[in-house]
């Protein structure tokens, strides 16, 4: 399997990492920064700041485990049950994102269009899971054939 693609995807999951750890601190000033140009109704930006740091622990949550998922490919060991656990993981991470940001849409309403977003992102990841699952046992039952 070629490692480039892989190392390729490791360094942007790493930047959205180093991005998000940023955002933690940045976040405020830039609400405030964005609330002025926008012109927002009060306790707008105070929904968009709760949202965001609500979301960043599964953003990070799931950035971790496609680490780890890209761990497993590197050693070229995709289909165990292993990658179809993360990918569980990163799946239900995009609903809590998808909830926390539904509740924040009743404040600020382009916050339903990210929720609505990380539904499909959660049935894309679902089905490829289940894609992963299924390889993981024909990799199993075809070990045991002789």
């Amino acid at each position: 399997m070629k490692k480039g693609p892989v190392i390729l995807c490791t360094i942007f999951v790493c930047l959205f990492l180093a991005l998000l750890l940023v955002l933690l601190f940045l976040a405020p000033p830039l609400v405030e920064a964005y609330s002025s140009f926008r012109a927002l109704s009060e306790g707008v930006p105070d929904a968009i700041l709760i949202a965001f740091y609500l979301c960043a622990v599964p953003a990070a949550a799931a950035l971790l485990c496609l680490l780890a998922l890209l761990r497993t490919i590197r050693r070229e060991e995709p289909f165990a049950k292993r990658s179809a656990t993360l990918m569980s993981v990163v799946s239900w991470c995009c609903v809590a994102v998808s909830l926390i940001t539904a509740g924040a849409g009743f404040r600020y309403f382009p916050l339903f269009f990210i929720a609505v977003a990380m539904v499909f992102i959660f049935l894309i990841v679902r089905v490829v899971r289940m894609c992963f699952v299924a390889a993981a046992a024909l990799k199993e039952e075809n070990s045991l054939t002789i």
